[in-house]
């Protein structure tokens, strides 16, 4: 199969897959999810991700159907139905299905969703847009709510930006679908989560790989002028590692501690690489 699904013990071609007109998610967006990417069919760092996944749930209020382990198992016989090792894998968990009225009266259902996507070039440099954040205050419950992200991405894509910064004010949070970080005077600088941003996966491995190379990091709020003043702006998720900055609404920035940034890129690709096969056994 190029894309395979799965939803509550059914699975197959993503295409033919269908879900109940009931489902909580069509009416209310009351589902959870998380992503992470495969190399090989090897998955990156999937105990983290579920254990965010199954975090999420439960800040929701949502009871998941199985328990870890069983989830992790299925996401493998679903990526493993795929025609390519190298995807984006994608896990949900709703409300369930019932009558369309606020309170849940019925079991959680289980998503999942494989297809091809590799990570970012290790070469690519992104240019940014901001905008103001306009989400919610739970920024850090991974929720399919996800219109403002949406609205972010696209005015991105429509100049031929790569993200967009989401601003409070002037303080940079994060970006659209990653966490944004800056390097400055040798030290790598990061917002805090506290739940009001993701608490990214890579961003913690990012975090880690500057202790292990001796990289000072200061976990604190940062300005849109302090991004634009740093030696480096670095994005990350899942997808993206550590990939550099190099304009935000069209002005230049970064490009100026390209060592560090190299050590940090090649440290962040080979735990990529090292994760995936690890779990490929």
């Amino acid at each position: 199969m190029k894309e395979a699904a799965f939803y509550n013990g059914k699975a197959g071609e993503a295409s033919e897959m269908c879900v109940p007109f009931l489902e909580r998610t069509n009416f209310f967006g009351d589902a959870v999810y998380d992503v992470t990417y495969a190399q090989n069919y090897g998955l990156f760092a999937i105990g983290e991700h579920v254990e965010r996944l199954y975090g999420s749930a439960r800040r929701a209020g949502i009871q998941p159907p199985l328990a870890r382990c069983e989830l992790i198992e299925r996401v493998r016989e679903v990526a493993g139905m795929c025609d390519t090792g190298d995807l984006m894998v994608y896990m949900q968990f709703s409300g369930g299905a019932g009558r369309r009225e606020h309170v849940r009266r019925t079991p959680a259902s289980v998503w999942i969703y494989c297809f091809p996507k590799g990570i970012e070039d290790r070469e690519k440099r992104y240019k940014l847009i901001t905008m103001p954040d306009i989400r919610y205050k739970l920024c850090g419950v991974k929720t399919i709510n996800l219109l403002p992200n949406v609205l972010a991405a696209n005015a991105a894509d429509s100049v031929g930006a790569d993200e967009c910064l989401l601003l409070s004010g002037d303080v940079v949070n994060e970006c659209a679908h990653s966490n944004a970080v800056i390097l400055k005077e040798g030290e790598l600088i990061a917002p805090p989560a506290r739940g009001q941003i993701l608490d990214g996966i890579s961003m913690r491995r990012l975090i880690l790989a500057c202790a292990e190379l001796g990289v000072p990091v200061s976990r604190r709020p940062f300005t849109l002028e302090e991004l634009k003043g740093a030696d480096e702006v670095i994005i990350t998720s899942s997808g993206v590692p550590c990939t550099a900055a190099e304009r935000v609404d069209g002005i230049r920035v970064g490009g100026k501690d390209g060592r560090t940034l190299a050590r940090l890129k090649d440290m962040l690709y080979r735990q990529f690489e090292l994760s995936c096969a690890l779990d490929r056994g």
